[in-house]
């Protein structure tokens, strides 16, 4: 198999918590001198792409940031798309600002509520606003619904835990912008003007980085590093085209002829 490109999840896949995994330096290495176009594709709302490029330098990978496509920029494509105005930016990091300069940043009154993974942030105040003003009219814009992460200090739940009782309490479905949506996978590849089918996901998720590849048109592998979890894998009805130990094997399974 040799993919025409690849998109690569960052945490759990290429890095956990601060430190590479294994081998992922020497894999973007081969990448590198196969002419195989690679570019990371992530849910990651809790810093802004240049700190993630800041962060994936100090452990030795030259990166820039047109190298990675992050859910808040499909949260941005998505509101001019549908034209609002006003923006309830819901992120820890508020560097992220930057990336919705184009919308007016209100707290009251907006068109959308554009939510990351507040982490520790999730309160019951805020919750509580937030489903006001759902209730009254303004749209729930999530950058992912991942259900939990790995951190170094272990799993948390992450930000699509605090989006289904947002969808439960108003009854109204939240727009979701990360992995699976298809269409972060869309845009993230759409330079490469290559047909779905040509390009490899790899990633630590099931749901998010296997369905949503396949959501895509994509084919898939699953590394066992990360967020990987032998029951999910056993349970789930959704099947990786390949299953590796970990990005280190990637390269055993590209053919190069």
């Amino acid at each position: 198999m040799r993919p025409g490109a690849l998109l690569l999840d960052l945490d759990g896949t290429i890095f956990q918590g601060r430190v590479l995994i294994p081998g992922a330096l020497e894999t973007l290495l081969f990448l590198q001198k196969a002419k195989i176009p690679y570019r990371f594709i992530t849910n990651t709302t809790r810093m802004t792409k240049k700190k993630l490029v800041l962060m994936m330098k100090d452990m030795g990978l030259s990166v820039s940031s047109d190298d990675i496509f992050a859910a808040p920029h499909a949260a941005a494509i998505y509101c001019q798309n549908k034209g609002y105005k006003k923006i309830l930016l819901t992120v820890p990091d508020r560097e992220m600002e930057e990336d919705f300069s184009d919308f007016q940043l209100v707290d009251y009154n907006p068109d959308a509520i554009v939510l990351g993974d507040m982490g520790a942030g999730f309160t019951f105040n805020l919750i509580n606003d937030l489903f006001n003003h759902i209730l009254g009219g303004s749209e729930l814009v999530a950058m992912h619904k991942n259900r939990f992460w790995k951190s170094a200090d272990g799993y948390s739940l992450d930000v699509g835990a605090f989006v289904s009782a947002l969808e439960y309490a108003s009854g109204r479905p939240a727009s979701i912008m990360g992995k699976p949506n298809s269409n972060l996978f869309v845009l993230a590849s759409r330079e490469w003007s290559l047909p779905a089918e040509k390009i490899l996901m790899v990633g630590d998720d099931i749901e998010g980085d296997v369905c949503g590849a396949l959501n895509a048109g994509m084919k898939s592998i699953l590394v066992k590093t990360g967020k990987f979890r032998d029951e999910t894998l056993q349970s789930s009805d959704i099947k990786p085209g390949y299953i590796i130990d970990s990005i280190a094997d990637l390269p055993g399974i590209i053919d190069l002829d």
